[in-house]
């Protein structure tokens, strides 16, 4: 059977008797601050093994080796944008050409069509010239 009174129990504070309830809220803050503390702990912990990690890399690894690979990759990228200007420009060109032939092509076919059109009436003349001429004689 439980009792329902304060029972005494040892504790951090000053108070030599606690109620379960009482004895419950105050274990369960310090669970809280115990994860919390923890959790900065680990924190921490993970902070300086990164570190350490980094200063591994950068102590074997060569600075110059790095630095000249990115200049590699940037002479590489400039030579690609380079590459891409030039593309550009013959296609410019390119475009420029067809617009000139398309201009030409429509041009003589427009001749073509005035030509048509003068044969056209060329043979409307003879017709009636032909007619004319059937009649006269």
């Amino acid at each position: 059977m439980k009792r329902l009174t304060p029972t005494p129990s040892p504790s951090v504070s000053n108070l030599s008797f606690r109620s379960n309830a009482s004895r419950n809220s105050n274990y369960e803050e310090n669970q809280f601050a115990a994860s919390k503390e923890e959790c900065h702990a680990r924190a921490e912990l993970t902070i300086d093994c990164w570190s350490e990690c980094l200063k591994l890399m950068l102590k074997y690894s060569d600075p110059t080796d790095e630095f000249n690979k990115t200049i590699k990759r940037t002479v590489q990228a400039d030579s690609h944008v380079k590459n891409t200007q030039q593309a550009l420009e013959k296609t410019s060109n390119a475009l420029d050409q067809l617009l000139e032939r398309k201009q030409d092509i429509l041009a003589t076919t427009k001749t073509f069509e005035e030509v048509q059109e003068l044969l056209d009436l060329t043979q409307v003349v003879n017709k009636e010239n032909s007619l004319m001429n059937n009649n006269n004689g």
